[in-house]
């Protein structure tokens, strides 16, 4: 198998590009533009049928100026196991990748896995594998339910048994299951986790919506951001849009803390989850 970890310059930094001022460090740094959150690997779940689909999304977020993609194709582990997960990932991938070749530009592509919580997958031994390439992070989907005393003990085990750093898919969704922000925070606080949202509710804030959304992403409980892409029509992928109302809305130094947190995490380091 390829060390794939070896296409990424960390040398010369060549998947930055626009200097910004961040107000945290008042210094000069360079934004990444990561979408931690997409369902592009053709033929894998509900995305992407066909290379040709997966090409045209990838130009898509490649003209919103994107620098990395992280592919994460669904995985639950009620369907398949872990290796044959990782072997249909491996072969979609290489189809991909050929694919590609034909692109002018394409952002940087790092494997990864939106994986369906289950209150013992943690103690898998192959668990690991499904982090995002490169870092010790895993992508997370929480169950579409109202969180009780049982999921916040099952979850708080989870953690605990848990190697490796979560990042929370979509966590606005889990929001209109009745879901409090006081709730999130709890399951923040058993550690381990930062919070990815969806670039479509953030495209589409409105009038009511857009404080609700702009809250959460001003208090800092939202680290990065993701398109949660899976096809052209019903769920394109929208991270120029999603950018363009944070700045209007937040600020530039708002979308450049994103992009920072965005850095770190495909360094593998630790972020900070509130400021």
């Amino acid at each position: 198998m390829i060390n794939r970890f070896l296409r990424f310059d960390t040398d010369t930094k060549k998947l930055y590009n626009v200097n910004v001022d961040f107000f945290i460090w008042r210094t000069v740094i360079k934004m990444l533009k990561v979408d931690f959150h997409s369902h592009i690997l053709p033929g894998m779940d509900d995305g992407a049928k066909s290379t040709d689909e997966s090409v045209r999304m990838l130009k898509k977020l490649a003209d919103d100026s994107v620098d990395t993609v992280v592919l994460t194709p669904h995985f639950y582990r009620r369907d398949e196991n872990i290796k044959s997960f990782l072997a249909r990932r491996e072969k979609s991938y290489n189809e991909l990748c050929k694919a590609v070749k034909s692109m002018e530009k394409c952002p940087e592509l790092r494997l990864g896995a939106e994986v369906y919580y289950y209150p013992s997958l943690s103690s898998d031994p192959d668990f690991h594998k499904l982090v995002i390439e490169g870092t010790d992070y895993v992508l997370l989907e929480l169950p579409f339910e109202r969180f009780y005393h049982n999921f916040f003990s099952g979850y708080n085990k989870f953690v605990s048994d848990c190697e490796q750093k979560i990042i929370l898919a979509h966590i606005e969704r889990y929001m209109d299951f009745g879901n409090t922000e006081e709730e999130i925070g709890t399951i923040l606080n058993f550690g381990k986790a930062v919070c990815q949202m969806n670039c479509n509710p953030i495209a589409r804030a409105g009038l009511f919506s857009g404080n609700k959304i702009m809250k959460l992403i001003k208090s800092g409980i939202i680290s990065v951001i993701g398109t949660d892409t899976h096809n052209l029509d019903s769920r394109p992928p929208r991270f120029g849009k999603a950018e363009k109302k944070i700045i209007s809305k937040l600020g530039k130094d708002e979308f450049s803390r994103l992009c920072h947190n965005s850095r770190l995490i495909l360094e593998n380091s630790p972020i900070n989850r509130i400021r």
